[in-house]
């Protein structure tokens, strides 16, 4: 199973300069989250030399704009997608996408995609004031599951414990984004401890968790900390 980082802003010149945002490629099929922007989004899959029209499905992990921006010039070029949204996904947003010509996939629940490659149901996290619908991408390997999440809202942790209880089968690797920019040290401390207590072995933590927390995992983690560039493959 191939994972690989096409996209990725971090750090916070990442943001200033408007290049926000995470997306994977998953066996050059399945596209999770599309970035902020297209454009950034199509000059890494020219630089990783990827064919848009090798990829089938893309899953959107939830509504921010620097995970589903580049969802829409994408469908101009590829037609025919399979689009997973969270079931809460607004409205306009599936009615957006089968306007253009792809299908909405957003029935409630963990949804296999491919052999090996499932979705978890979307679980409800926290956002300023009000709430918001996220789902990851969960992937059987021989070591156990291999979890992808976007900005982990809902709590990394939760995210794991779920996975962990429905699929039956211990979590050997966490990726993508942890939300914990703006956490105190104690609940980053709490969290890396959380995860080992978890049984989690790998952690590559970048987009959102911050650069004091992604320091704070390594120093956890160790040999098992990978610090994700653009490009990276990774296999399981």
């Amino acid at each position: 199973m191939n994972v690989q980082l096409l996209a990725v802003g971090a750090r916070p010149w990442d943001y200033i300069v408007g290049h926000w945002g995470i997306s994977f490629l998953v066996n050059r099929q399945i596209l999770f989250d599309t970035f902020a922007s297209f454009r950034a989004l199509q000059k890494k899959l020219t630089q990783f030399q990827i064919d848009m029209q090798q990829i089938q499905t893309v899953v959107i992990s939830h509504e921010h704009w620097d995970h589903i921006g580049g969802l829409w010039e994408l469908l101009e070029h590829r037609k025919g997608l399979d689009v997973y949204l969270p079931t809460h996904a607004t409205p306009e947003t599936k009615l957006r996408v089968m306007e253009s010509g792809s299908r909405v996939i957003d029935d409630n629940g963990e949804k296999m995609i491919s052999p090996d490659i499932y979705i978890s149901a979307e679980i409800m996290g926290g956002f300023k004031a009000g709430t918001v619908a996220e789902q990851s991408l969960v992937i059987k390997s021989e070591r156990g599951l291999v979890i992808i999440a976007g900005c982990a809202h809902p709590g990394i942790l939760d995210i794991v414990e779920k996975a962990k209880q429905v699929f039956g089968l211990p979590v050997y690797a966490v990726l993508g984004g942890f939300h914990l920019m703006h956490s105190g040290m104690n609940e980053v401390r709490s969290c890396a401890k959380g995860l080992t207590e978890a049984g989690v072995t790998v952690v590559a933590p970048t987009h959102c968790t911050g650069w004091r927390a992604e320091r704070e995992f390594k120093a956890v983690f160790k040999e098992n900390f990978i610090s994700l560039k653009e490009g990276q493959l990774l296999q399981f």
